[in-house]
């Protein structure tokens, strides 16, 4: 229902009686109805009135079945959901209207809020803990909200965060009201999730689930950026194809990176892996620990050099990827050199720490498994040189693994390895760094009697430096530095003991006693570090 319709319909109904309300005055409309303030005794309401056309092209019985639904609801004790008291139809003026009657919010609703007042990431993250946990009590009661959006969360005088407007519920697993409905969008199309678009979503408990992460990730997009998702696409023909295809910038300096970052993978376009990367156990993290004080490259270096570096902001945006094959093999794999790039500065400002001497680096090379043509798939080893004086008995070699397709979703894993004594790496070669950590068994026919280099599969641990959506910014930068600077840090600590014998031998070489080696076996010299 449209502000001018809206309007003429507060004149008609004014100062009315409908069931016991008296109408005061126009606060809102939307889609299909207009909401007033009305008031019954002492007590103020929220009185929505649906608009007759709609309810006409519709069917009245389909208007009862949905008024039903939503007063199914009422006298529940859901969190932060507004409260429903009663619904129905009545007669005024020999016109027949169809009403919800509500809880009176008294504040603004999420758009106007952003526009109009200022916070800060507390909030940002009280936004998504309230969200987030009223959706999830829904699903517990079979039940789906379908349009979380900024208009329909409401910021009460209180500060308190209320979802609104129930007037799209489903049931999960039962069928909606009408054919129509089934094949027809249900929502509001800027913060549909990509299967929800084409109404293509999985009608489960997990389904309605990743739906309702996607919308409340729409919704901290919009507070991190003080804009509408996708606010620059236009017309309807281009919300269209971002949604299903474009990545949204999302960066500002204000912000964690583990709030940007849990974000941008709420907008996962896949909803399985929506779904997978963005679980309770990651959002309850954030929720009791919204500022990780102790996440910081300074830190990292300090516990190793007791110096500090500072970071400076600044926000690049991916370009929009496109929908050819090869323009989307481009994509990947310009994508897969901007992280590389990543990867080799962060090693970079960690030799300037003077964390070790110098580094080099392999060819990329690939694992036999390495097929998947919807993504692009590099691996590099890394040669860290160090000495004794710095904590490595030996050079310190580090494999790392970078995957990422064409929706800029990302995975990038890490091994660090202290060869045996002995053991050298051909560059060239690197492969066979792996050799002995690939578990699979071999037959002759794979490893002897064949043309070409044996196989070698990735299918060894290694550590997740991360795995999301990816906006290459500053806060990214810094999330992998750390990530390594960690990884050494294992590393070194894990070799103590072997750089403790190797200090122990010289001072009995310089005091000429009998080294180490010659009274008792030395440590396991072969160190494979993959977890932190």
């Amino acid at each position: 229902m449209d502000r001018l319709k809206s309007i003429e319909l507060e004149k008609r109904i004014k100062n009315k009686i409908i069931s016991g309300f008296k109408v005061l005055k126009l606060i809102n409309n939307g889609k299909s109805a207009a909401v007033f303030k009305a008031e019954k005794g002492s007590e103020i309401f929220a009185l929505k009135i649906f608009d007759n056309e709609m309810v006409e092209r519709f069917g009245h019985e389909i208007q009862i079945k949905r008024i039903t639904q939503e007063i199914s609801l009422k006298n529940h004790e859901i969190s932060n959901l507004v409260k429903i008291y009663e619904g129905g139809s009545t007669i005024v003026d020999n016109e027949k209207y169809y009403f919800i009657v509500m809880e009176f919010i008294s504040g603004l609703n999420l758009k106007d809020f952003i526009l109009n007042k200022t916070y800060d990431q507390s909030f940002i993250i009280k936004v998504l803990d309230r969200l987030v946990g009223t959706s999830n009590e829904l699903l517990s009661k079979g039940v789906v909200h379908r349009d979380i959006k900024p208009e329909n969360v409401m910021v009460d005088d209180d500060g308190e965060i209320i979802l609104m407007d129930l007037g799209v519920l489903k049931l999960i697993g039962a069928k909606s009201f009408s054919d129509e409905e089934e094949k027809a969008f249900v929502g509001t199309l800027r913060y549909a999730p990509p299967e929800f678009l084409v109404r293509a979503e999985n009608d489960s408990d997990e389904g309605w689930k990743a739906v309702n992460i996607y919308q409340i990730g729409a919704i901290l997009h919009d507070l991190i950026m003080e804009k509408e998702l996708f606010f620059d696409k236009i017309p309807y023909t281009n919300l269209v194809i971002a949604i299903k295809d474009d990545v949204p910038l999302l960066s500002n300096s204000q912000y964690s990176f583990e709030l940007l970052q849990i974000t941008r993978d709420m907008l996962t376009k896949d909803w399985s892996s929506r779904l997978k990367i963005v679980d309770s156990g990651r959002i309850n993290k954030l929720i009791i620990s919204p500022k990780n004080s102790d996440y910081s490259f300074e830190k990292e270096i300090d516990d190793l050099m007791k110096t500090i570096i500072k970071h400076t902001a600044s926000f690049d945006e991916i370009e929009r990827l496109t929908k050819t094959k090869k323009e989307q093999e481009e994509k990947r794999h310009e994508l897969g050199q901007k992280l590389l790039e990543v990867i080799d500065l962060s090693f970079t400002a960690i030799k300037e720490k003077g964390i070790f001497n110098s580094y080099k680096k392999s060819r990329d090379f690939h694992f036999s498994n390495d097929s998947d043509i919807e993504k692009f798939t590099q691996n590099y080893v890394y040669l860290l040189d160090g000495d004794l004086k710095m904590g490595f008995p030996k050079d310190l070699h580090i494999l790392i693994r970078i995957s990422n397709n064409d929706s800029g979703y990302i995975k990038i894993n890490a091994l660090g390895l202290f060869l045996e004594d002995g053991k050298i790496l051909n560059l060239h070669e690197p492969q066979y760094l792996c050799f002995s950590l690939d578990r699979e068994s071999r037959t002759l026919k794979n490893s002897i009697n064949r043309a070409g280099p044996p196989v070698i599969n990735f299918s060894f641990e290694t550590i997740s430096i991360f795995e999301g959506t990816v906006n290459i910014d500053d806060s990214f930068k810094n999330h992998i530095s750390i990530n390594l600077v960690k990884l050494i840090k294992k590393a070194l600590i894990e070799a103590e003991e072997i750089v403790e014998k190797k200090l122990s031998d010289k001072r009995n070489y310089a005091g000429q006693k009998t080294p180490n080696w010659l009274i008792k076996p030395g440590v396991k010299n072969a160190i494979v570090i993959n977890t932190l």
